[in-house]
């Protein structure tokens, strides 16, 4: 099966499918994509920045973006936003697929590209070349 990344837009058929499946596990994150690009706060369109949709046989499957870091102004760090994969597309490149398409460039747009994520997904994101920080909840 093709994994598909395609720009992201809020109006895209399946996106209420997944923020359900998300809300549903306890995630907030799509919640949160979807305030910020609804009110403008964030539509990932400064430098470096983007948001994309994975697709598989044309059907919505996960979304994923960089984004300057918000919480370090002071730096010029990238940070992995709003990852998620729907459950029956888990474990078939879907979900490496938007985080590594994160770290194409990331030399040229910023000095380190970072992001938070439950210890469950430490082993995902470890597979990608992020390091743990022992010393940050």
């Amino acid at each position: 099966m093709a994994i598909i990344l395609q720009p992201f837009r809020l109006d895209l058929p399946g996106f209420d499918d997944l923020l359900t499946e998300s809300r549903t596990e306890g995630h907030r994150m799509l919640e949160r994509l979807q305030e910020a690009w609804a009110n403008g706060r964030n539509r990932f369109k400064s430098a470096g920045e983007f948001m994309n949709a994975a697709f598989i046989g044309g059907q919505l499957v996960g979304v994923g973006g960089r984004s300057r870091d918000p919480y370090f102004p002071s730096r010029n760090y990238g940070r992995v936003r709003h990852v998620y994969v729907a459950g029956n597309a888990r474990r078939i490149g879907a979900g490496k697929a938007l985080v590594a398409r994160t770290l194409i460039d990331d030399a040229q747009a910023f000095e380190a590209i970072n992001t938070r994520a439950p210890k469950a997904a430490f082993a995902f994101y470890e597979s990608l070349r992020f390091v743990p920080v022992a010393s940050d909840d």
